[in-house]
């Protein structure tokens, strides 16, 4: 938990040492605190993207190149930094933004393909509906090597569950789930870096249509984004 807000709060933490402009000051940290607010909402769940691991491994990257055209704004402003020590503050802000940078690199091409044994407890946010219908999701629990949620699908316009089952699983195929084993749909949970699956498994009763939503640990390296 520590380590994770020292990654978040570290680029913002660098550009309070080096910044030397009012304007320019409050103009980077605004931007330095959305690009903040994006990993914010990943680990919140305020919202889904399939590129989540790879967003995760660019922020430092994103942040040093905002903090950079900063630094090169005032220094057009305000000309050269005097010279000093050779340890300034600004050089240390320059050594954390590169390891940060390091840290990133490391994420994505070293702890990365890790993520493939790991299982998931994958967002309700996946599963898109199709116009009429609504879904409804519990709060998941995780097992030994799989989590899990359950959907309950609800017919706006109150559609048979045979056919809220039917227009849900056409409409899945064609948001990229492929067919599985076991009657099941299959999709990549993530998009480059992050090569886990996401299961479906649609059933249907005379009380309505449900969906199990499942992330587990097992990989197929043939799926395809």
């Amino acid at each position: 938990m520590l380590l994770g807000w020292v990654y978040l709060l570290l680029p913002l933490v660098c550009w309070a040492v080096v910044m030397r402009t009012r304007v320019v000051g409050v103009a980077v940290f605004a931007v330095l605190a959305g690009l903040a607010m994006v990993l914010v909402g990943l680990e919140c769940d305020w919202y889904f993207t399939r590129a989540t691991a790879e967003i995760e491994a660019g922020y430092p990257f994103a942040a040093g190149l905002v903090i950079l055209v900063g630094v090169l704004i005032e220094r057009r402003l305000r000309g050269p930094r005097p010279k000093g020590e050779f340890f300034t503050p600004t050089g240390g802000a320059a050594v954390a933004i590169c390891a940060h940078a390091l840290i990133g690199t490391v994420i994505c091409f070293v702890y990365g393909p890790f993520l493939s044994y790991e299982a998931f407890l994958p967002s309700a946010e996946e599963v898109s509906m199709p116009p009429g219908l609504t879904a409804q999701s519990t709060d998941g629990y995780c097992g030994s090597n799989f989590c899990s949620r359950t959907l309950t699908i609800v017919s706006i316009t109150g559609l048979p569950p045979a056919e809220v089952a039917n227009r849900l699983r056409k409409h899945l195929v064609t948001d990229g789930w492929r067919p599985g084993g076991s009657n099941t749909l299959l999709r990549r949970h993530g998009w480059l870096v992050d090569t886990r699956l996401s299961e479906i498994w649609i059933s249907e009763s005379p009380l309505g249509v449900s969906v199990e939503l499942a992330g587990s640990e097992l990989t197929n390296t043939d799926t395809r984004p």
